[in-house]
C-alpha cells in the first residue's frame, strides 16, 4: 500500500552463497537502481540492446541505463539494505500501488539472469518472489535499520550478537563501516548512496550520526527478535 513500510526479505535456493561473489552483488545493487522506475523496462531493455565495445563500455551503458530510469517514477524507496552470502534485507516505502512487488519481481529476474548467464545455468536463484513484513510502529522502524545494519556481524562477529551485548562494538565497526554491500556507511559517514532515499524518517530521529551509533552500540537495551525476524 502506497505510503506503508514493509521489511522485504529473499533467501536463496538451498542458501547458496551467490553473493559471496563481488560481481553479483554489485550487480544486485545496479538491479536495485534499475528497477526502482516507472521506465525500469526501457533501462534494461538499452542494456540488453546495446553491448559494451572497445569505444563504450559497461560504465557509460550503465550510466545512461540509470538517466532512462531516473527520467521514470519511484516504485519504493528504499531506506536501508544489506546483502548477505545467500540474502538480502531491505526496509522500504511503497511509492506506488504494487510498487514494492513490481520492485522486487524485476530486481530478482535481473539478477538472476546475470547470475545464470556467468554460471550457464537456468532458473531462479530465489527461494520464491519474496517475504514482506508490514512494519506497523515507529519502534519497529527504527529496530528493523538496526537489525539490517548490523546483520553482517552474522559473519564478522558470530551469530551471539543477536542474543548477547557486543562487549566492544568498536572491535567491529570499521569492518561494519567497511562492509560494503550495506547502507551504513551512508548512515554513519554520509558517504554517497544513490540506492537510498527516504530515510529521513529515521534520521531524523536522532541528532547526528553519532547519536545513531550509539543507538547501534546499545541494541540489546530494548531489542525484542522475535518481532524482527523472518528467517
Amino acid at each position: 500500500m502506497p505510503g506503508e513500510y514493509y521489511h522485504i526479505y529473499n533467501r536463496t535456493i538451498l542458501s547458496i552463497p551467490e553473493f559471496k561473489e563481488k560481481n553479483n552483488c554489485n550487480r544486485l545493487l545496479q538491479a536495485f537502481l534499475l528497477a526502482n522506475s516507472t521506465k525500469s523496462g526501457q533501462a534494461f531493455e538499452y542494456l540488453r540492446n546495446n553491448k559494451p565495445t572497445s569505444d563504450v563500455g559497461f560504465a557509460l551503458l550503465l550510466t545512461n541505463a540509470l538517466e532512462i530510469a531516473r527520467s521514470g517514477e519511484k516504485l519504493v524507496d528504499v531506506l536501508c539494505y544489506a546483502i548477505m552470502p545467500d540474502h538480502y534485507h531491505l526496509l522500504i516505502r511503497e511509492v506506488r500501488e504494487k510498487g514494492a512487488t513490481e520492485f522486487i519481481r524485476k530486481s530478482n529476474i535481473s539478477i538472476a539472469k546475470y547470475v545464470n548467464k556467468t554460471k550457464e545455468r537456468r532458473g531462479t536463484i530465489f527461494e520464491g518472489l519474496f517475504k514482506s513484513k508490514h512494519i506497523d510502529s515507529n519502534d519497529y522502524l527504527r529496530h528493523l535499520s538496526l537489525y539490517i545494519h548490523l546483520n553482517p556481524l552474522d559473519f564478522i562477529a558470530g551469530k551471539e550478537w543477536r542474543e548477547h551485548k557486543l562487549e566492544n562494538f568498536n572491535d567491529y565497526k570499521n569492518k561494519l563501516l567497511n562492509y560494503p554491500w550495506s547502507s551504513l556507511g551512508f548512515f554513519l559517514s554520509g558517504a554517497p548512496n544513490d540506492i537510498i532515499s527516504g530515510h529521513e524518517i529515521i534520521t531524523d530521529q536522532f541528532k547526528n550520526r553519532d547519536d545513531y551509533e550509539f543507538y547501534l552500540k546499545s541494541w540489546t537495551n530494548d531489542f525484542t527478535e522475535t518481532d524482527l525476524f523472518l528467517e
